[in-house]
């Protein structure tokens, strides 16, 4: 039987946890053995434990597809973790200390850090657009929700409405996503923000948002951020249903 390591390729929407790129956890034997001070997401585990036993095994069949498998997804369609089961000894370890910015898109999101991201309830919104107005007025200095930076919109097929806030991913696709760097993250509260004169209004980063949560300013038609309202989001405190919520990862 083969040692295998899972690695944490890519987070292609937002890990709730998180994991994040280069994290992995090995099974040797009928063990799993996770690095001291990391953690394994239980949900992406239980979808990927029928494939652990398998790929630890000598298959001598050419035909069989389990040994050129080497990528799985979290089943979470918002997580979107890839990972990547590697045979140990055979495969480049390198990996395993990967531990840099993807494109300045990670933060370190750990609990002790006390880095807090948007949380919405899609459920319980009740559509009265109250987030929407209080942000364009706290921004622009007017109720028009043409310059919100949040917005509320009717999900036909579900038949609930959805407000479309930036979640401040761990991972922001947006930002890797700008082809001119014009995004980066407040070294105070890390939100996305973004650098206006850099910024060509190419809106690639909307069309890289698992979210569809980036909308864009009527007159210059730049891109409009959630800043957090500086770490005290208003949208958050105006909303009668606590649809929407400032929160720790994982709460």
């Amino acid at each position: 039987m083969w040692d295998i390591r899972v690695v944490v390729e890519e987070v292609l929407g937002f890990c709730d946890l998180p994991m994040q790129p280069g994290d992995y956890f090995e099974v040797r034997g009928g063990a799993i053995h996770i690095p001291e001070g990391k953690h394994l997401c239980l949900w992406a585990l239980q979808a990927m434990m029928p494939l652990l036993p398998l790929k630890q095994r000598n298959i001598a069949e050419e035909n069989d597809w389990v040994p050129r498998t080497r990528h799985i997804s979290c089943p979470d369609p918002n997580g979107r973790v890839i990972y990547r089961i590697d045979r140990i000894g055979v495969d480049d370890e390198a990996h395993a200390d990967r531990t840099q910015d993807h494109n300045n898109s990670r933060i370190d999101a750990s609990p002790d850090r006390g880095i807090r991201r948007m949380v919405v309830d899609e459920a319980a919104c009740s559509g009265c657009r109250a987030c929407e107005l209080t942000c364009s007025f706290e921004h622009g200095g007017e109720i028009n929700p043409a310059i919100s930076r949040i917005r509320v919109e009717k999900d036909e097929t579900r038949g609930l409405d959805r407000p479309l806030v930036c979640r401040q991913c761990g991972n922001a696709r947006c930002v890797a996503a700008c082809p001119v760097g014009a995004l980066s993250r407040d070294p105070e509260t890390f939100a996305v923000s973004l650098d206006s004169d850099a910024c060509t209004g190419c809106k690639a980063c909307a069309t890289a948002c698992p979210f569809e949560s980036i909308a864009f300013h009527p007159v210059t038609g730049k891109p409009l951020f959630c800043d957090l309202c500086g770490g005290d989001p208003a949208c958050v405190k105006r909303c009668p249903v606590d649809a929407i919520r400032y929160d720790s990862p994982g709460r």
